[in-house]
C-alpha cells in the first residue's frame, strides 16, 4: 500500500535528482527571429542551421503516414492560393520556409496544420502557484516521430528592434506555436483533445480555409502572444477560450501574478470548460494531460494520477520550476514519446528553457 502514497512519490523524486537534475539534460537550440524583416525572410537565419536534404527526407517519412486522398486534395487547394487562405503573417512566412527548404508550399502548410488534421499528440502541462504567489508553468510535449522532432525542436525569441516580444518552443518549419511566453504577461501550452475522426478534422480544416472566423490552433496561440490587445492574462484567456478554431484541445495558461492559471477545455467553436486555480478550494495547481479533468483518465494512459501525487508530494511551499521538472521526469509522465520539456514563468521571463528528453 505504501507504494501508492505520497511518500513513495517523494522518494522517487529524490531518486530522480536534486536541484542539479537539469544539468544533465540537453537544451534545445535557441535563436532570434527578426520580425522587422519581410515575412518570407524571417526564418532563413534559423533554417540555415539544418541540412535541407536531410530535412526533406525526414519530412517525407512523417508525411507518408498522413497522405490520404483527402489530404492530397487539401494540398492542391492550398498550394494554389496560399495568400487567399492563410492570414498574415503565416502565408508569407510559410512561403519563405518552403522556398528555403525547397519544398512545395502545400507541404509546409500541412506541417503547420498537422495538429488540426491528426490525433498524434500526448502531453502533460502544469500551472502552479507557490505560497509567495509566484506562478510556474511547465509542460511535456509528447508526439509521434519522436526522434525526428527532437532534432527539429527549437526555442525562438520573436524580436522587434532588438527586443523580445514573445518566445516559443516550436518544431523547425512551423510558424505556429504550441508552447509560448509573453514576458510579464502570460504563458501558454497546448495539449491535444481527441474528439474527432480524420474525416471530421478534414471537414473542419476546409471550413477554416474558406472562413475568416476560425483559426488554426497553433496560429491562434501565436496570435495571442503577438497582439497588443492580448498582453494580459485575462485578455489572453478570453481570446484562447472563445475564438472559433479548427480542432478541440486544451489550452493551459499561466499569468504573472497570484491566482492566474487555468486549463481551458476547448470544443471547436468555444470553451467547454475553464478550470482555474482556486486556493480557497485547495487548488494550488492544475495538471492536464489529454483527457477532460472531470472524467477519469483511461487506465491505459494515466499520467494524471502520478503527476498529481508527485505535485502534492513536493507541496505548495517547495514548488518551483526545478520541482516541476522532477514531476515531469517521473515514469509515465515522461515516456518514450516525450519530445521536450519546457519550463517558464511570465513574471520571471529569463527562466524560459526547453530540454530535449529521452525517457523510456
Amino acid at each position: 500500500m505504501w507504494r501508492n502514497s505520497s511518500w513513495f512519490i517523494l522518494a522517487a523524486l529524490l531518486v530522480i535528482g536534486g536541484p542539479t537534475l537539469s544539468r544533465g539534460l540537453p537544451k534545445a537550440p535557441r535563436y532570434s527571429l527578426n520580425l522587422d524583416l519581410a515575412e518570407e525572410e524571417r526564418w532563413n537565419a534559423i533554417l540555415r542551421h539544418w541540412d535541407v536534404g536531410d530535412y526533406q527526407r525526414k519530412f517525407k517519412e512523417i508525411m507518408h503516414k498522413f497522405m490520404t486522398a483527402e489530404v492530397l486534395d487539401l494540398l492542391d487547394i492550398i498550394a494554389g492560393a496560399v495568400d487567399d487562405y492563410l492570414p498574415v503573417p503565416y502565408a508569407g512566412e510559410i512561403r519563405g520556409i518552403a522556398k528555403y527548404l525547397q519544398m512545395d508550399i502545400g507541404e509546409v502548410v500541412l506541417l503547420n496544420t498537422l495538429y488540426d488534421l491528426t490525433v498524434s499528440g500526448g502531453c502533460t502541462s502544469i500551472v502552479a502557484e507557490d505560497t509567495k504567489g509566484n506562478i510556474w508553468h511547465a509542460r511535456n510535449m509528447d508526439y509521434d516521430f519522436t526522434a525526428t522532432l527532437r532534432n527539429w525542436t527549437v526555442v525562438v525569441d520573436f524580436q522587434s528592434k532588438g527586443k523580445t516580444l514573445y518566445t516559443s518552443t516550436t518544431f523547425l518549419g512551423q510558424a505556429g506555436v504550441f508552447t509560448g511566453q509573453r514576458p510579464n504577461a502570460f504563458t501558454v501550452s497546448l495539449n491535444e483533445r481527441d474528439k474527432g475522426s480524420m474525416l471530421e478534422n478534414v471537414i473542419q480544416f476546409l471550413k477554416a480555409l474558406i472562413s475568416n472566423k476560425t483559426a488554426f490552433t497553433s496560429f491562434q496561440i501565436r496570435d495571442a502572444l503577438s497582439r497588443n490587445d492580448t498582453m494580459t492574462y485575462d485578455s489572453a484567456l478570453k481570446h484562447l477560450a472563445y475564438h472559433p478554431e479548427t480542432a478541440p484541445n486544451y489550452f493551459i495558461i499561466g499569468g504573472n501574478k497570484a491566482t492566474e492559471g487555468a486549463v481551458i477545455t476547448r470544443d471547436r467553436l468555444t470553451a467547454a470548460d475553464v478550470w482555474c486555480l482556486d486556493l480557497s478550494k485547495g487548488r494550488w495547481f492544475v495538471l492536464e494531460t489529454n483527457y477532460d479533468h472531470w472524467e477519469p483518465p483511461p487506465k491505459s494512459d494515466d499520467r494524471r494520477d502520478p503527476g498529481n501525487k508527485a505535485m502534492n508530494a513536493i507541496g505548495q511551499d517547495a514548488i518551483d520550476l526545478d520541482g516541476m521538472l522532477k514531476v515531469l521526469s517521473i515514469r509515465l509522465v515522461c515516456n518514450s514519446g516525450t519530445v521536450y520539456t519546457t519550463l517558464m514563468s511570465a513574471a520571471h521571463p529569463s527562466s524560459y528553457v526547453t530540454f530535449i528528453r529521452h525517457c523510456e
